[in-house]
């Protein structure tokens, strides 16, 4: 699909149809998974790894298609939820989850804070004015080193409020997972989700 489709049925008859049309799916899958390990059990038994390999490799696909089919949320797992088509991520949503998807969107393209901005407060972050992140580990204490480098970089409590928010979206729960988990996400060219 090349548009945003919206998928929503009002009437709860059709709702439990629906969820149990998904359920369905979702044991058929369930089932045809066990047959493929069965089977990949056997050939890795009898030594045959190339074999099993195929199976293990189908086992994935089918189970690709089926986080990316309108059978399940890809975001949150919900499977008895109304659905939306994403065309740019490619993959269904339910609607809850893309609401929270365009709050946070918006955020992002509110925060009037420049990918350069970005780019030094992420470098101050790392070294040793921040976690001092090296390979022996970090010193991590909440947002403590963040907060003092955004209060010098003369970024407003209100956006720094914001920040933290699109931090905690990302998985960025402190300083050293804002530097694991939301910087990736943030410094990425195409934002999308």
């Amino acid at each position: 699909m090349k548009k945003e489709r919206t998928i929503i049925i009002r009437d709860p008859k059709l709702q439990k149809i629906r969820n149990g049309l998904r359920t369905i799916l979702n044991l058929w899958k369930s089932d045809i998974k066990s047959s493929l390990r069965a089977k990949s059990s056997e050939f890795s038994e009898e030594g045959n790894f190339i074999k099993s390999r195929e199976i293990q490799k189908k086992i994935s696909e089918l189970n690709l298609q089926y986080q990316l089919s309108i059978c399940v949320c890809l975001h949150c797992g919900h499977s008895d939820k109304d659905m939306i088509f994403v065309p740019e991520m490619r993959q269904w949503l339910c609607v809850d989850c893309n609401s929270e998807r365009v709050y946070f969107n918006n955020l992002r393209s509110n925060l009037k804070i420049s990918n350069w901005q970005l780019g030094e407060f992420f470098e101050r972050l790392m070294g040793e004015e921040g976690i001092g992140l090296t390979r022996s580990g970090a010193k991590c204490n909440g947002y403590a080193a963040s907060e003092r480098i955004l209060n010098e970089m003369g970024v407003s409590k209100e956006k720094q409020e914001q920040f933290y928010e699109l931090c905690e979206y990302y998985g960025g729960y402190c300083d050293c997972e804002i530097i694991f988990n939301a910087k990736p996400r943030f410094l990425e060219e195409d934002f999308n989700y």
